[in-house]
């Protein structure tokens, strides 16, 4: 089924046909509950409406949206600022830049620049509110919202009694359990710079998250450089280093913005923010036609044997 602008489907086994498909509907309602609170396209959800907040005046905001808020501040914190939902300008900015193939001026980049920065935006945790330090700032939630989503519906799936699910929100799955006389969930990792061939062994995941972030097609030629689709919110410009990053987490949330920033990082901090999050990352990237590989944490444990 189509959800959040990417194929989003659950895989659950359970001795009961009416509960799998009563569960697997209440699951897609959440997460069209979900994208009508953090969409950053549809102009009624609660995300975008922030776009018009009074600076200074806190903004009760939906649970949802606050846990949302809370978990993407948690990853600024650790990413060194590389995951920032600040990034809402400079994402229009390159979205309209790659439909009309006209590369965005530095002014046009800095100016964008100017109003990304997560510390333009307070978030109290007791009154559950967001307060707005500057104005025209937008948020963008393309780079933890699916994540979430699929913890949420696996969450509401176990409600249900089932404990054997798979939630793929598009690449960024969650797996709990295992199903029949298997071991784990069997999930592909792609090859660099192709969309559909994947790599010949694939990893064996049971109550563990993954996502895979790469950037390898949806890019800007400028200069003779590639500018990817993933921006590095404090440099206003697309990664010029095209990498495959799989991400093996404790939750979907976790691993679907970690996932961006280990794109972005420098590989010495990509180690650090590992092992801080308690996840394991898989690099590959071209290099004169070979597949160069680098992993971090425990990752190769994961690999089916």
């Amino acid at each position: 089924m189509q959800k959040m602008g990417s194929p989003f489907n659950i895989i659950c086994y359970t001795n009961s046909v009416q509960k799998a498909d009563s569960a697997a509907n209440e699951g897609f309602k959440l997460v069209d509950v979900i994208t009508h609170i953090c969409s950053d396209y549809d102009s009624s959800s609660e995300l975008y409406k922030l776009r018009d907040s009074e600076v200074g005046k806190p903004i009760k905001v939906s649970t949802i949206l606050f846990e949302l808020l809370m978990a993407s501040k948690d990853a600024y914190n650790k990413s060194y600022g590389s995951f920032d939902i600040t990034i809402g300008p400079l994402s229009l900015l390159w979205r309209s830049a790659r439909k009309s193939h006209v590369f965005p001026t530095a002014g046009a980049i800095d100016q964008a620049k100017a109003f990304v920065n997560f510390r333009y935006i307070q978030i109290d945790s007791l009154a559950q509110t967001i307060t707005f330090l500057k104005p025209n700032i937008k948020l963008d939630m393309g780079g933890i919202a699916k994540g979430y989503a699929a913890d949420k519906v696996a969450a509401l799936l176990k409600s249900f009694g089932i404990t054997s699910l798979l939630v793929d929100a598009g690449g960024d799955m969650i797996a709990m359990g295992m199903p029949h006389q298997k071991k784990g969930w069997s999930i592909g990792v792609n090859i660099p710079e192709q969309q559909e061939k994947l790599l010949k062994t694939k990893l064996l995941l049971a109550n563990k998250a993954v996502a895979t972030s790469g950037d390898a097609f949806q890019y800007m030629l400028h200069d003779g450089k590639k500018y990817g689709h993933i921006i590095d919110a404090r440099t206003g410009y697309g990664v010029t280093f095209h990498r495959n990053v799989t991400v093996v987490s404790p939750s979907a949330t976790t691993a679907d913005w970690l996932a961006t920033a280990c794109s972005i990082l420098p590989l010495n901090q990509v180690k650090i923010l590992a092992k801080k999050c308690n996840s394991e990352v898989f690099i590959t990237r071209l290099q004169n036609g070979r597949i160069r590989k680098v992993s971090f944490g425990n990752f190769d444990a994961y690999w089916a044997q």
